[in-house]
């Protein structure tokens, strides 16, 4: 037969499954947050790299 659990056991169990809930959903929250950072760094650097691809090709373009 199992025990009983007490009123203690239970308030103790509740407490550290919502603590580690709301680690993860910062952890996640994070995480994406990062995600979005680094998508948007991305997409800077290659516009950054096109435009100055696409100056160097003007400016050597014949004159017609």
């Amino acid at each position: 037969m199992g025990r009983k659990r007490s009123h203690e056991d239970e308030v103790a169990e509740h407490t550290h499954e919502s603590e580690h809930e709301h680690r993860s959903g910062r952890t996640r929250k994070l995480a994406l947050l990062l995600a979005v950072a680094g998508g948007i760094a991305l997409l800077v650097r290659r516009n950054q790299r096109r435009a100055e691809l696409d100056e160097g090709v003007w400016h050597e373009a014949p004159t017609a």
